[in-house]
């Protein structure tokens, strides 16, 4: 993940599930309805709506037990908000035509329901002033004439929730100033009448407008209105994680960790047997020290094909296999609190850049960045042929990697597909894109590619043979992030999340936003008012250098940065986990594939 910004910021993103719903599959378990908007396929805004839904279905992956079903809200039926415990409409498409059913059920049933976004002026005035006591006067835009002290527009940027604040993203970007980036839009109510702002979850605060402010979200016991689709342009401290949070309201969910315990993981990143040892060391020693368990992503195979780093051609390929050094260290880490992860088989692709150095930690490996497709290899036998040689080069020394991190968290969706099956446990932020697959995902769990078992090597492949998928590659890769862990996503991930990013000192051409520990702390104090939240996050070992060589350290080997967010972390109210252990603890649910009606 070498230096990479710590945040995707979310575009739009499409998945098709690809199974004709029926009502009868779903009578075993409690169920959630999510209906949105689908324009005309002439429209570049056709996938939007179904894109959100699966924003929203992939937090929903946080609660195992509930069987998704996907409408679009043109085939709503009269009745059907009473079939399940809870239901959203994600309103995406200015002005869609939605069922005067829908509106008349949303108004009178007595079921969990959540509308956002648009179309809320479709309900009669009279309803919403009975709803939630307020009357609709528009939509927000973008306040060229007041701007911030960094000369940005005005627009509704923070939002209220749980006696703290949460921020949408909004700046210019970098490659061309008069574009102004940010979800600025919102549907503008006005309170009838003080008693309204009982109904008020979240507010609305404008960012050049003292004191100006909007309901965001607002609630009457069953009744939900979200005041606009809150997936576009996400960071790490974004209105975003309201949502992730009410969705126990919703459902009736209790908290996992009803004690208020907070997990923190804290991740060393890019581990691969060409590092400086002495900062591998003193790391451990470091966390060691404070009994800071800790993760370690491990990159098996280290490769320089273009010479970057290193000048003799014997040192541009060197396998963990080779380095007895570096297989002591992982050992020595392993007693003092170190969990290996998995972090790709080289973390780069070929012998080309992709798109910096085709050095492993800086490059892509199962991802082609420069063109933002799929690898030319990309195939089934490509994927697991190359994670059976990496599982062989650490059964080969004896080490047992224990979850899988994607390298720069980006892959293909056939990639996605097949990791949610050999690995128990992802880590990280993914990318999603609109996919339709066939064929099975049935690798028995005897041949999950955590097993040391040598003798498994080739027996995994044939039961992805007749996988295949399909997505339109004219879409550019799209992310999500994580507060809490997910036990299935739309691939089927489990997903530990990592939800803090990590330290970006200085900019550079793998980083695009800077983020200090300052910054880490103040989102991790944000998330305490977030249930089943985690402080999860990474750091290189390179940031022991000096500030002159991008470094953290006053001077080389100064450790007081990291204390300072080993600290930070505690004082928030997190406690480090030991991720052997965690994951040893968890049960292997999984969130049922979804049921979806075209």
């Amino acid at each position: 993940m070498n230096r990479i910004i710590g945040y995707i910021i979310i575009t739009v993103l499409l998945v098709f599930i690809g199974c004709r719903f029926s009502e009868s599959n779903a009578e075993s378990m409690k169920c959630i309805q999510l209906y949105y908007d689908r324009a005309d396929k002439a429209s570049s805004k056709y996938y939007f709506g179904r894109i959100h839904t699966i924003l929203l279905q992939n937090l929903l992956g946080h609660f195992p037990n509930y069987q998704q079903v996907i409408r679009p809200i043109e085939n709503y039926k009269s009745g059907q908000l009473e079939n399940c415990e809870a239901s959203f409409y994600l309103g995406t498409y200015y002005d869609a035509e939605i069922p005067d059913a829908f509106i008349k059920d949303y108004i009178k049933t007595k079921k969990n329901v959540v509308w956002a976004g648009y179309q809320i002026w479709k309900i009669p005035k009279e309803e919403l002033a009975s709803l939630w006591g307020v009357e609709f006067t528009g939509l927000s835009a973008l306040d060229y004439e007041k701007l911030d002290a960094k000369g940005r527009p005005g627009f509704f940027k923070s939002f209220t929730y749980q006696e703290e604040v949460f921020n949408k993203f909004g700046d210019f970007d970098l490659q061309n100033r008069k574009s102004f980036l940010a979800s600025f839009e919102i549907v503008l109510f006005k309170l009838l009448n003080a008693e309204s702002s009982k109904y008020v979850v979240s507010w609305a605060q404008h960012s050049t407008q003292e004191g100006v402010k909007s309901p965001y979200i607002l609630k009457n016991q069953n009744h939900w209105y979200v005041a606009d689709s809150p997936f576009s342009f996400a960071t790490e401290e974004d209105r975003y994680l309201i949502l992730a949070d009410i969705l126990f309201d919703v459902l009736n969910e209790k908290p996992r960790r009803q004690d208020n315990n907070r997990p923190a993981l804290f991740r060393l990143e890019d581990i691969h047997p060409k590092l400086q040892l002495w900062q591998l060391y003193q790391m451990t020693d470091l966390l060691y020290k404070h009994k800071v368990p800790f993760s370690m992503t491990v990159i098996p195979i280290f490769t320089d094909p273009l010479g970057v780093a290193e000048e003799k051609i014997e040192d541009r390929f060197v396998p963990i296999t080779q380095n007895r050094n570096f297989v002591d260290f992982l050992k020595y880490a392993e007693e003092r609190g170190g969990s290996v992860v998995f972090h790709g088989v080289t973390h780069q692709y070929g012998t080309r850049p992709n798109p910096f150095t085709a050095m492993s930690g800086d490059d892509f490996e199962f991802w082609d960045r420069v063109h933002n497709i799929p690898v030319d290899r990309d195939s089934a036998s490509y994927v697991v042929n190359r994670i059976e040689e990496g599982r062989h080069l650490f059964s080969d020394v004896g080490i047992n990697p224990i979850a899988w991190v994607t390298p720069h968290y980006q892959a293909s969706p056939l990639d996605y597909l097949i990791f949610s099956r050999l690995f128990n446990w992802s880590i990280g932020r993914m990318i999603y894109f609109p996919f339709s697959k066939t064929g099975s995902l049935k690798l028995p769990a005897n041949l999950n590619i955590e097993s040391p078992d040598r003798s498994l090597e080739g027996q995994r492949l044939k039961y992805f043979d007749d996988l295949k998928v399909e997505f339109p590659k004219v879409l550019l890769p799209s992310g999500q992030f994580y507060p809490y862990e997910v036990f299935g996503d739309v691939y089927g991930q489990r997903i530990i999340p990592e939800n803090v990013g990590n330290v970006q000192a200085y900019l550079n051409e793998q980083v695009l936003r800077t983020l200090t520990i300052h910054d880490m702390v103040r989102i991790m104090k944000r998330n305490r008012k977030m249930r089943d939240a985690w402080a999860s996050f990474f750091l290189h070992p390179f940031l022991l250098e000096e500030t002159s060589n991008e470094g953290l350290a006053r001077f080389v080997g100064d450790v007081s940065a990291i204390e300072a967010l080993i600290e930070g972390t505690r004082k928030a109210g997190y406690e480090f986990v030991d991720l052997k252990k965690w994951i040893g603890s968890q049960p292997l649910l999984r969130t049922p594939e979804a049921l979806e009606e075209f």
